[in-house]
């Protein structure tokens, strides 16, 4: 380092720090020897502007002594009133002490620097750099592994990276446009079995059939809870919440009563005001599952997939379905359950049907007492292993998914996928709001 020669001070304050570059000429113009920057401390932050630019000043001449001290200095700032604080007939305290320090150990003058030329400005503005390098259109909205990587080509700072994580992860164009690559959010959460058979039954459509021979395209399907047991009733696409009612007391009122609860999902005519009211009056409950979210009844969902296959197989001509789903259903009541390990028919009657395979039998029936204990026994292993093929489900499936709690008051983004936005869905944003929570619902 050259003594004795011209040097020169770019400084700058914030509302946080104060920083400044040490130049030098060597012949070729000015070039930085030393970058010095603090954070202000809980007094210093509540300065005004003009003594915290010159807390700038006396703060870098005191770390740079030892190269300032016999040289002519030329200290340049952006804030323009510091070139005439020498003349002005009135200063503070504060003032009086940073100009005698000055005048009595250095040989400076200040001038007046643009802001936007400032190039001290690194030290104390990194949020500026972090947001051109992230947001501007030749960066290109990346991640935060990018954007460090662009802004390291040009720029350094002790928590660079902590400063671009935090900024990146609060962008609103990101958190807008781009898609999600964490895990789904909300654990399972398993409908507990009910104390009796036909106690609760969940009931769905399965639609898309070809009409048969009485003009129906469609399937209603009602299944228990704890038996697993299934009743399919053909009908049409276009049948009414009226229509839909008729049908449910005539295939499973009729043969089963009134069941307390009913799980469906949010379709136009499990939603209407005649289906409420009809089941307000025979006191069941309805249950709803989630809208776009088929997984509440899945249940249902796979017991459509199971009698459709049953139908290919089945059925060598489609049309004829209608004939077929008498036997279908048999054939479905009549298998173990996966879950319960015993057949439908078993657990609600406490003995299997017969069928063509069935061998002749002799001894005569069990005797009532005996009869009841068993079937009871039965249903509560089905209880039992309803309860354990929930925890298998719970485990397997929250191994790819993760908890999230949400708060009143907190504010959340909103999935776009089923709002029907008027955009090409490759196109269109992937979230939107920021939406306040007003009040938590919590429902099994």
């Amino acid at each position: 380092l050259q003594t004795l020669t011209i040097h020169s001070i770019i400084t700058d304050a914030s509302d946080l720090a104060v920083g400044a570059i040490l130049l030098q000429d060597f012949g070729e113009g000015l070039q930085p020897i030393a970058y010095e920057s603090r954070k202000l401390n809980p007094a210093e932050r509540n300065h005004p502007v003009h003594d915290k630019e010159l807390l700038a000043i006396v703060h870098n001449f005191k770390v740079w002594r030892c190269y300032l001290k016999g040289a002519d200095i030329t200290v340049r700032t952006d804030h323009k009133s510091l070139q005439f604080i020498r003349a002005q007939p009135i200063l503070n305290p504060r003032q009086i002490r940073c100009l005698d320090y000055l005048e009595s150990n250095f040989h400076y003058k200040v001038t007046y620097k643009r802001g936007v030329s400032n190039i001290a400005d690194v030290l104390t503005r990194p949020s500026v750099h972090t947001a051109e390098a992230h947001d501007s259109n030749f960066s290109g909205q990346y991640g935060i592994d990018k954007t460090v990587n662009l802004l390291s080509r040009n720029y350094y700072w002790p928590d660079l990276p902590t400063n671009v994580q935090l900024y990146v992860t609060s962008c609103d164009t990101c958190q807008r446009m781009k898609s999600s690559r964490l895990r789904p959010t909300g654990l399972l959460q398993p409908l507990e079995p009910p104390s009796r058979t036909w106690q609760q039954v969940t009931m769905d459509f399965v639609t898309g059939l070809p009409a048969g021979p009485s003009g129906n395209d469609a399937i209603l399907v009602v299944i228990v809870r704890l038996t697993k047991m299934a009743h399919f009733a053909a009908c049409k696409t276009t049948i009414t919440a009226e229509q839909t009612a008729k049908l449910f007391l005539t295939n499973i009122v009729r043969l089963r009563g009134v069941s307390s609860a009913i799980i469906s999902d949010r379709y136009s005519r499990f939603t209407s005001n005649f289906w409420t009211k009809t089941w307000q009056h025979y006191g069941t409950r309805l249950h709803l599952s989630t809208a776009y979210h088929p997984q509440s009844d899945g249940q249902t969902e796979r017991t459509n997939q199971t009698m459709e296959q049953l139908i290919r197989t089945t059925c060598t001509d489609p049309a004829q379905w209608e004939d077929a789903i008498s036997l279908i259903e048999f054939a479905y009541n009549n298998a173990p359950s996966a879950t319960t390990t015993q057949s439908p028919f078993f657990l609600n009657h406490g003995i299997d049907p017969t069928t063509l395979l069935s061998p002749p039998i002799e001894n005569p029936a069990p005797r009532s007492q005996q009869f009841v204990k068993n079937l009871r026994q039965s249903q509560q292993k089905a209880t039992d292993a309803i309860l354990k093929a929930n925890q298998r489900a719970k485990q397997q499936a929250d191994r790819q998914r993760r908890g999230l709690a949400f708060a009143p008051r907190q504010l959340v983004m909103l999935d776009t996928r089923n709002l029907g936005i008027p955009l090409p869905n490759k196109l269109r944003p992937r979230f939107c709001g920021p939406f306040c929570i007003i009040q938590m619902e919590m429902s099994k």
